[in-house]
């Protein structure tokens, strides 16, 4: 059945009253129908009902058996999905009023990045449940006067809808589903403060269950990078997700791998996003905008400041040969931390310039605490063609003071400052990228190959950039102009 358009006020009251009943049956028995019955409502321009529609609200009420029968659910439900494709209609707006129709004591929580886009939602929510349809759909749905406001109101059954921000107050408030959509703000993506918020605050929503075998958390957002919410919580318990990834464009990202057949001509939704409307996007987002909100990837696809074909490659008998006595220059990224992937690792960077080229020989990540870094590095150096014109170069920042320090008394390394950088980041892999793009940095091959140009090329959306810093730090010291001037000098001076 189609959503009934019939005009009620032109109808016997015996024939309203069969088709109110159907009407109620139709909607009380598929979410989908639901949707159709009160698009308008909400929504004034003219559905159009492409594929994911019907296939995300199958998604919701299949889960919605278990909440509504209070069973243990079947897994928590992450939606990653492009901007303009009603992702917020269907389930933060819609769902909670059609669960009302399903059982009116439940008690929902949903959050957003703001709190404003929030308390918009619970109202458009809200809008339904007041609206004429719904109630005559709907009687046994009834207000509780004393408690109606926007971003929390409650029914007479004692179901209740409370509305949150990131980095908000919930403390309190229980929940039966727990909605959390777009719980970090495009813009602050890159922030780690912002990302780890968000994060945090996923941490507290799971604690806001009625009971935590039968409340599911749903999260619907943009991939936006490597440790948002969505990374995070595949990280944190991947087997007790269901992961469904739908990017505007077919790539090999879509999940679950079934769904690629609906995609036509390549495209999600050809109506909402067309051609045109992507092209427009990429030229609004840029490339790594476009590939988080629309592709569903935190990363571009060949790199994001820095791509995967700049990086040449040398095998390593013909750099032995070209290197001849040229010294060889370390660099390193220290921290000494638990062994634990969560933390940060010390970096090590093993470089030469042959003429004009930055060769990369080497480079590793270690996890390790003070005493087994000091032991480490020495050995680490040494093994890669160290000789006595060669340095280890070191960030003297808090913890590079104690290596710096430990490794001069307790080794005949020649140790030396790298000087703290002034700029941050994503400005010093900015200024570093044209030498890598016009060919000169060389990568002799080896292991470590793949995982140096993931992080670098992933940049700022991986979870780890040390191998960032040292490329900078290297490109800087072996092809800057500076550097090059002063080495021109110097053949000139006594």
């Amino acid at each position: 059945m189609t959503a009934l358009k019939t005009d009620y006020l032109t109808l016997r009251p015996d024939m309203l009253d069969l088709l109110t009943q159907i009407e109620r049956d139709a909607c009380k028995g598929s979410f989908f129908e639901f949707v159709q019955s009160f698009w308008d409502v909400v929504i004034k321009e003219p559905p159009v009902y492409n594929w994911h529609i019907p296939f995300l609200c199958e998604e919701l009420q299949t889960l919605a058996y278990y909440i509504t029968n209070r069973l243990p659910k079947p897994y928590d439900l992450i939606i990653n999905i492009p901007p303009g494709t009603t992702k917020s209609t269907i389930v933060t707006i819609m769902f909670p009023a059609w669960l009302w129709t399903q059982d009116a004591s439940l008690r929902i929580l949903s959050n957003s990045y703001s709190m404003d886009l929030s308390t918009e939602h619970a109202v458009k929510s809200r809008d339904i449940i007041i609206s004429e349809k719904y109630g005559r759909l709907f009687p046994e749905v009834v207000k509780r006067r004393d408690k109606w406001g926007k971003s929390m109101y409650e029914n007479t059954a004692t179901g209740s809808r409370t509305a949150a921000s990131t980095g908000g107050t919930i403390t309190g408030k229980h929940a039966h589903v727990i909605l959390n959509d777009d719980p970090l703000n495009p813009s602050q993506a890159a922030s780690d403060i912002d990302r780890n918020t968000a994060n945090e605050h996923t941490k507290t929503l799971s604690s806001r269950k009625v009971n935590k075998r039968n409340t599911p958390i749903i999260t619907i957002m943009q991939r936006l990078h490597e440790e948002d919410v969505t990374g995070y919580l595949l990280k944190k318990k991947s087997d007790g997700i269901r992961h469904i990834c739908l990017p505007a464009e077919l790539t090999d990202d879509v999940k679950p791998i079934e769904l690629r057949n609906k995609y036509v001509n390549g495209l999600l939704d050809s109506n909402r996003l067309d051609r045109d409307a992507l092209t427009e996007a990429k030229i609004d987002l840029g490339s790594r905008g476009y590939a988080g909100q629309f592709l569903q990837s935190p990363f571009v696809d060949g790199g994001n400041i820095v791509k995967k074909e700049w990086f040449r490659f040398i095998e390593l008998e013909r750099f032995l040969r070209l290197r001849r006595s040229e010294p060889m220059i370390f660099f390193a990224d220290t921290a000494y931390t638990e062994k634990s992937e969560e933390n940060d690792p010390t970096g090590l960077l093993a470089t030469c310039k042959i003429g004009q080229d930055l060769y990369l020989f080497d480079a590793t990540k270690q996890w390790l605490e003070f005493p087994e870094l000091i032991k480490f590095v020495p050995n680490w150096v040494k093994q890669r063609l160290y000789n006595e014109c060669s340095s280890l170069r070191i960030e003297p920042k808090a913890n590079g003071i104690s290596v710096i320090q430990t490794l001069r008394r307790d080794t005949n390394l020649n140790i030396t400052n790298t000087p703290p950088p002034k700029d941050d980041k994503t400005t010093r892999l900015t200024a570093a990228s044209p030498k890598v793009e016009c060919g000169r940095v060389i990568l002799v091959k080896g292991p470590w190959n793949d995982d140096f140009i993931d992080e670098v090329t992933g940049f700022p959306a991986k979870s780890h950039d040390e191998y960032v810093d040292l490329l900078a730090y290297a490109v800087d010291y072996h092809l800057s102009t500076d550097n090059s001037s002063l080495d021109q000098l110097a053949n000139f001076l006594p």
